[in-house]
């Protein structure tokens, strides 16, 4: 296989284009650097400008890398689409195919998947093919299989789809920026969940109103009426929330106060929080926070009977996993196969 030399600028610029633009995130050096972490191959001959000798696998597997450490891809590296179709179907190789076999359905999909990126009508030949190729358990394997394609033309960079560059958002701002998503309905980023989803260590160090955001979505993905607070002067509530059967002009469901905390929360947040409730004449209140209640506070919820529950880190996390998309929620593929 043959190799090509370019310099580390000039990787970077790559990766930053064709990770970036796969995972809808602007990325600059230090975000790479980052996210390949300081045992990645390739990471010091960027940090010592040098020039980098890869083969194009070696390069593909680098994007995979990223994307995986973004929460776009679902592994590291760079499958073959072959790898992928078997994942879907939760198979090996050998149980339904064998090697050879599958190695020309993979072939043979790779074909369709250019003539499906060239909208080429002579890709329903190849659709065809395939679905002989899969033999009599097709039904059931031709939509994985489909799957599998979207996949690879989605996350490997030898696809050369054209992507939109609009649209792409800072990972940096996940990190320092108050700006919430203000269209399509959404109160938090979905790329900023995926991430999230697979970094969770990073709760802890995201922006505060990106934490009230994140909860904000969670709860309207509930089915939830929510009104996020404005974040600053917000009397200690950050959130309230109404069923959907009851009417907003009325006091709230539960008030929510979001903690995004090293430290446990204390009795006094809570006593606070309880009178807030008191107040706003809600059925009950909830803290959401990235470490948990404090033993004393809740002692407190207790004895005094406050209906007031918490959602601690463990939970938060188990959110992110129920609303990640890995992907799936930058790049879509509608159009459907020609038959």
């Amino acid at each position: 296989m043959g190799h090509i030399w370019m310099s580390s600028e000039a990787f970077v610029r790559s990766l930053s284009e064709d990770a970036g633009c796969r995972s809808g995130f602007a990325l600059g050096e230090t975000d790479i650097l980052e996210r390949l972490g300081a045992d990645h191959q390739f990471v010091d001959e960027v940090t010592t400008r040098g020039f980098i000798r890869l083969a194009s696998n070696d390069y593909a597997d680098t994007v995979g890398d990223l994307l995986f450490a973004l929460g776009t891809a679902r592994t590291p590296g760079m499958p073959a689409l072959s790898r992928r179709f078997l994942w879907n179907i939760g198979q090996e190789s050998g149980e339904s195919f064998d090697i050879w076999r599958l190695m020309e359905i993979e072939a043979v999909a790779h074909e369709y998947a250019r003539r499906k990126l060239s909208h080429d009508e002579s890709q329903g030949e190849v659709f065809q093919e395939l679905r002989q190729l899969l033999g009599s358990n097709e039904e059931n394997f031709i939509p994985r299989l489909l799957a599998a394609v979207d996949e690879e033309i989605a996350l490997n960079p030898f696809y050369g789809r054209d992507i939109a560059k609009s649209g792409l958002i800072s990972l940096n701002d996940l990190f320092h920026s108050e700006k919430l998503p203000s269209n399509d309905g959404r109160l938090f980023d979905q790329r900023f969940v995926d991430f999230l989803n697979r970094n969770p260590e990073e709760l802890l160090r995201m922006h505060w109103r990106q934490f009230e955001g994140l909860a904000a979505e969670w709860f309207q993905r509930q089915g939830y009426t929510v009104e996020l607070g404005p974040g600053r002067n917000d009397g200690g509530i950050d959130l309230r929330l109404w069923k959907d059967d009851v009417s907003q002009s009325g006091p709230p469901t539960v008030i929510v106060q979001c903690k995004r905390y090293k430290d446990k929360v204390d009795r006094v947040t809570v006593k606070a929080l309880y009178s807030d409730l008191l107040f706003e004449k809600a059925t009950g209140a909830m803290v959401v926070t990235t470490s948990d209640i404090s033993r004393g506070a809740k002692q407190d919820i207790r004895a005094r009977e406050y209906p007031i529950t918490a959602a601690n880190l463990e939970e938060v996390t188990s959110w992110l996993s129920e609303m990640r998309t890995p992907g799936s929620g930058f790049l879509s593929f509608d159009d459907p196969p020609s038959k």
